[in-house]
């Protein structure tokens, strides 16, 4: 009994402290992800201001103490009761009082989805068309947040300011566009990629200089200069092709299919999460494949898609393995205005997200982003859909 109860709080503990993800269902690990929540948003309040030292003292203090009983208590009803209601009772006294006593428009600090997200389905192997996942309504905040994205080194320019944005429902790919549901697509239309055309090729590193890009006349989707089994996500593919097969996909299947905005993107990426990464702060090669090799990361190139845990909302592979193409135009900083926006469709630079197997982790947080032409197409560049719910 007393190995179980240890077994049970080191698994308490590995969920507090952000080493693993909970497991969908499980009261101990939900119970544990609420813990961990919590802790969040008194770190995020307190760096950010928005309470005073003593509240975040207290909160602290409660927080802790709820930890230590459950580490002092076995599994049954009276641990859960205790968890709950000291959840509840912290949530609604320390809570309420912070929110009553701050400014409004500090209240989007932390991702807060407006209606409830729908229970998400186990996850299936990926099949020759995309399997989707609808998300509800929710608003986030956008951008680099201090004292959480900006851990590794620092944010880059073009992700300020944070802002509040509020996203409708839609409904998006589980899992990066793969080799066989584009080869579904090109086998339907017989479309020839901007890479094939006139082998305008893609980019890959230099062999001979590693740090330099050369554009390969060889190398295309079908063959990014390594092996990619079907079930890998597809490279070497320009805005352009994402758009192609995003408009196929629509007329195949009735349904309106197109690549995501740079909101919905993040809002997808982040899963209701306000840390760097949807699994916490700091990076981990046990979630995401980015540049090495170790833990869970066994590839050295593209991984195939959802070898890695996906995020609350149920998406793999929103942080590493491929860049993803987005819809929007490059804005170098979130300062749109009105008139930037009707010049947009002359601008021949698009958003991507995500970071690529070659990317250092900085590049793989839910903010980072970087622009790239409406051609561009490299072997760390792919995509995911979107589709409109009514």
């Amino acid at each position: 009994m007393a190995d179980e109860n240890e077994h049970e709080t080191e698994a308490w503990d590995e969920v507090v402290s952000g080493k693993r993800l909970p497991v969908a269902g499980k009261g101990d690990d939900e119970e544990a992800e609420a813990v961990r929540q919590v802790l969040l948003w008194r770190q995020a309040r307190e760096q950010t201001a928005v309470i005073s030292p003593e509240q975040a003292a207290a909160f602290y203090q409660r927080s802790e103490q709820l930890r230590r009983e459950r580490l002092r208590s076995s599994r049954g009803k009276t641990l859960s009761l205790l968890v709950v209601v000291g959840l509840g009772l912290l949530g609604a006294g320390l809570g309420l009082g912070w929110w009553l006593s701050q400014p409004t428009t500090l209240s989007s600090a932390v991702s807060t989805p407006t209606t409830t997200q729908p229970m998400i389905p186990a996850a299936a192997p990926p099949s020759d068309m995309p399997q989707m996942i609808a998300l509800a309504a929710g608003s986030f905040t956008m951008g680099c947040t201090a004292g959480w994205d900006d851990q590794l080194g620092g944010c880059r320019e073009n992700e300020y300011p944070a802002h509040s944005v509020q996203v409708k429902g839609f409904a998006i790919a589980r899992h990066e566009i793969t080799v066989q549901q584009f080869k579904r697509f090109v086998d339907d239309t017989s479309y020839v990629t901007t890479a094939e055309f006139q082998q305008q090729g893609c980019a890959i590193q230099d062999l001979q200089k590693p740090s330099a890009w050369v554009i390969s006349p060889n190398h295309n989707w079908r063959n990014p200069s390594f092996t990619q089994p079907p079930v890998h996500p597809v490279v070497c593919v320009s805005w352009q092709d994402a758009q192609a097969y995003a408009e196929w996909l629509s007329k195949k299947t009735g349904h309106s299919y197109r690549l995501p905005t740079e909101a919905e993107w993040e809002y997808a990426a982040r899963g209701g999460k306000i840390t760097a990464f949807y699994w916490g702060s700091q990076p981990d090669r046990n979630f995401a494949n980015i540049l090495g090799v170790e833990g869970k990361d066994q590839w050295a190139q593209t991984a195939p898609v959802g070898q890695f845990a996906a995020n609350p909302f149920g998406l793999h592979d929103m942080a590493g393995n491929v860049w993803e193409w987005t819809a929007d135009c490059w804005q170098q900083t979130y300062q749109i205005t009105a008139s930037t926006q009707e010049t947009c469709s002359q601008n021949a630079f698009r958003a991507r997200r995500g970071g690529g197997w070659d990317n250092v982790p900085a590049s793989a947080r839910s903010a980072a982003r970087s622009p790239a032409s409406l051609l561009d197409r490299s072997y760390v560049l792919g995509f995911r859909v979107v589709k409109d719910l009514p």
